[in-house]
């Protein structure tokens, strides 16, 4: 089967151009001048050679052929002309081509795509045998009156060359098609040799060996003494074939070969073939999204602790008030106790980080000599200084999204906890982040404007919303209060009590909206924050909600007043999606499925970016081992499944669109601060048991540290 995303990328690099290839449900090939799109029929029954022979006629169009008016030329003389001309440009430019060009007219001239066989050779028009000629059958023959244009048809080097010349020979057609009304040959039986005239040209005969003619181009061997090979063909019979051959059956003024072959080709185009819509990566400024860390921090802070019109007796406030202080309680203790953790993952990032810089580092020799090596110089030649050079890192920082949606309840507090050990462990390192929490729900009052290229392109939901919860340009008090509110939010969520800020409540998984957004975001942050290297953390517990691109909407229904609507890939299986970005003009078919959103989207971008992208799934074993199956990831169950019974997660490397993804339990994820617990059977605790238990939590402790070890190794 045809890849045609190859066949596209092909046409792109013979364009050496910023050239935008599409394949559609059209009858023919067209290139638009003005945007620069070369649009190609889906020729799902050509072969391969066939279809690099199309592409690039086409793409030779598109190179070589100007968007001017020539209606003052035949346009049928104009195809056939322009064709030699951009053919020969083509092979010129590209001789690998020349092989392409000759084998692929052989097997259309084998099926018969031109209309003519190899007997009507010598009747048919003067400019059909001009088209053969040009493409690959150089054992036409012509007179020396009609050799001269011939000749010069092999030269033209402009377009108004070729259209000048159309003319001439049309003239020179028109001729010999009133010679030919004029003068209509002998009535003659079919066993009778039919050279009567000078102008006739010599039929070799019938008994003749024939064969293809060999690689070499027309225009450079003008006279060959070999044929067509026969071809066992059979098309339609066109309307020009009833009765006897001859030449009066043929009208000098028109093309029999043009018209054919461009109806031929049509026949290659399966009527069953998907429709194809190419998606370009929305324009927008993420900030229509965004609500930032500041008006969070005021929101939270009203609700929590300024605003009491929500309660009607005192009594309820301060049993609220209470709850809330509890959860900052809370919040404090996990605090205290994660230092001594995120100090220790402190030092063993430092520890890496000169690790790695011992084995990048490279001594090297100086003209300076060592004052304390001159005792030597009778001894060795080892006298001189020594430098060692040690090539800088790069300074990294990191974005990581926060999955806000409903699913998250109540597991959400474990992962905050997860996230926090990370944002402490930047702020000791001084590595900028921005830490955003992504939801979808709740309607805005008025959607922001989208940009729809052409009428189609991804999308964003209108009420994807995407919170900026910390980030290092708060300080640290600044910081350190918007974690316990958010902690507080959060707390609320799971049910302690305490009633939630409706604005920033749990909704959908808009991931497909976040991952949108974050070559904006890691552009930012590299210029404010001076990064070289961005790591982005995926946290989520589930697949991204469907990818939605603009489709117009049918003229029936303009009572909605509006021109497109958003429509889910998945809800239109029947169509092959491409997506492509309109920056790096890096394009790519996409899976429309649901399940595969989060996968696609995701390797995309680590196409077009050069982010350290990091998945980090919640889940249990058996979503784990199902996620596998449905993704159709070659790995070792067996292996996947002793790294879960010991390491409490396990760890895929580029198979689900991140670059690493790790899959963790969604229970007591982020209880690595967690008391000691026992679990003795007598009153008093035997040593045994005192052991089994201090092992396991310290265990954990490290274990729930998955994140923050995960980034580390990014970064070190």
């Amino acid at each position: 089967m045809i890849n045609t995303e190859v066949k596209g990328t092909l046409a792109k690099l013979l364009a050496t151009e910023n050239l935008t290839v599409e394949h559609r449900k059209v009858s023919t090939a067209y290139f638009d001048v003005d945007q620069r799109i070369l649009c190609l029929p889906i020729w799902e029954r050509a072969s391969s050679t066939v279809y690099d022979l199309l592409v690039g006629h086409e793409v030779g169009h598109a190179l070589y052929t100007p968007s001017e008016d020539y209606s003052d030329a035949p346009k049928a003389f104009m195809n056939v002309l322009e064709d030699a001309r951009i053919e020969r440009l083509m092979k010129q430019t590209y001789p690998g081509l020349r092989q392409t060009f000759f084998e692929g007219y052989k097997e259309l001239w084998d099926d018969n795509f031109f209309g003519v066989t190899e007997e009507e050779l010598p009747y048919i028009p003067f400019i059909d045998r001009i088209n053969l000629y040009y493409k690959g059958n150089s054992l036409v023959e012509f007179t020396d009156e009609e050799m001269v244009y011939v000749e010069r048809a092999g030269k033209t080097k402009s377009f108004r060359e070729v259209v000048e010349l159309a003319k001439e020979i049309y003239e020179f057609s028109q001729q010999k098609q009133e010679e030919k009304e004029f003068n209509p040959p002998p009535a003659s039986s079919n066993n009778e040799n039919q050279d009567n005239t000078d102008n006739e040209v010599q039929v070799s005969s019938s008994d003749d060996e024939k064969e293809w003619p060999t690689e070499s181009d027309p225009e450079d061997d003008h006279r060959n003494d070999r044929d067509f090979q026969e071809s066992d063909a059979d098309l339609e019979t066109p309307s020009y074939e009833q009765g006897d051959v001859g030449s009066d059956q043929f009208d000098e003024t028109e093309s029999i070969t043009d018209s054919a072959l461009r109806q031929s080709l049509e026949r290659l185009i399966s009527d069953d073939a998907k429709e194809w819509v190419y998606l370009d990566l929305p324009k927008f400024k993420y900030q229509d999204f965004m609500v930032e860390y500041s008006e969070i921090q005021s929101d939270l802070n009203e609700w929590f602790y300024r605003d009491r019109s929500k309660f009607t007796e005192e009594s309820s406030y301060n049993y609220f008030h209470e709850c809330v202080e509890y959860a900052a309680d809370k919040y404090n203790a996990f605090k205290k106790d994660a230092q001594k953790s995120v100090n220790y993952l402190v030092k063993q990032f430092e520890m890496k980080k000169s690790a790695d810089e011992y084995k990048r580092s490279a001594v090297s020799k100086t003209g300076v000599i060592d004052t304390n090596k001159l005792f030597k110089y009778k001894l060795t030649e080892d006298i001189f200084k020594k430098v060692t050079v040690v090539p800088e890192g790069k300074n990294h920082g990191l974005v990581m999204y926060l999955d806000w949606s409903g699913s998250m309840q109540y597991q959400l507090l474990d992962t905050l906890k997860q996230t926090y050990n990370l944002i402490w462990f930047c702020r000791k390192a001084n590595i900028p982040f921005r830490v955003y929490g992504f939801q979808s729900g709740l309607r805005p009052d008025q959607a922001p404007p989208v940009n729809h290229s052409r009428g189609t392109g991804i999308t964003l939901a209108e009420d994807f919303k995407l919170f900026e919860f910390f980030s290092s340009r708060q300080n640290r008090q600044s910081l350190d209060e918007s974690m316990r509110l958010v902690w507080t939010q959060v707390f609320a969520f799971a049910g302690h009590r305490i009633p939630y800020c409706n604005k920033y409540t749990l909704g959908g998984t808009p991931l497909v909206e976040a991952v949108l957004c974050t070559r904006q975001i890691a552009q930012e942050l590299k210029k404010v924050e001076q990064v070289q290297k961005v790591t982005i953390i995926s946290l989520t517990d589930g697949e991204s909600n469907p990818m939605m691109f603009a489709q117009k909407i049918d003229a029936s229904h303009d009572y909605l007043g509006r021109e497109y609507k958003n429509t889910y890939l998945c809800h239109q299986i029947s169509k092959v999606f491409i997506l492509r970005d309109p920056v790096t003009g890096y394009s790519r078919k996409i899976n429309p499925s649901a399940y595969y959103t989060t996968r696609e989207i995701v390797s995309f971008y680590r196409e077009i970016t050069d982010y350290n992208w990091v998945g980090i799934r919640i889940c249990n074993k058996g979503e784990l081992t199902r996620l596998i199956r449905c993704l159709d990831i070659q790995v070792d169950e067996g292996a996947i499944d002793k790294q879960w019974r010991k390491e409490k997660f396990a760890s895929l490397k580029n198979v689900a669109g991140f670059a690493e993804s790790f899959y963790m339990p969604d229970k007591n994820t982020g209880m690595g601060t967690a008391e000691l617990s026992v679990n003795q059977k007598s009153e008093v605790a035997t040593k045994t048991e005192l052991t089994r238990a201090f092992k396991k939590h310290m265990g954990s402790k490290m274990m729930n540290k998955t994140v923050l070890n995960a980034f580390i190794d990014q970064i070190a």
